[in-house]
């Protein structure tokens, strides 16, 4: 029997709203300053989580709606927020838990294939 794949949101930010996603970071500074470079971090961070034997879901953000998620929870919008805003999408999809609690976006996650 196989054993089932871990799935694993990765925080993915659109090229044309990178600069926007990052000046509302808490941590913005401490992102790369061009998404080229981001992404190039971002694809590297994928292919070694699938390499490990996870499902790896993209799940974009977008800065209004992940703004306006963290202050319904009360969170920072850093990069703990952002990790747990992927996998909370990412379980969501994956069916481990039900309901939208606090806005999650439509269109906020892309699969990698």
């Amino acid at each position: 029997m196989r054993t089932p794949q871990k799935v694993v949101g990765i925080p993915w930010f659109e090229s044309g709203l990178y600069r926007d996603c990052r000046a509302l970071m808490s941590d913005g500074a401490k992102l790369p300053e061009h998404h080229g470079a981001w992404l190039a971090e971002a694809e590297a961070l994928c292919a070694e989580a699938q390499a490990a034997g996870h499902h790896v879901l993209k799940v974009n953000i977008e800065p209004k709606d992940f703004s306006l998620w963290c202050r319904a929870r009360n969170i920072a919008p850093d990069a703990k927020a952002r990790v747990r805003f992927a996998n909370y999408v990412a379980f969501r999809e994956a069916g481990y838990i039900s309901g939208n609690p606090g806005r999650v976006p439509k269109g906020s996650l892309s699969r990698i294939k």
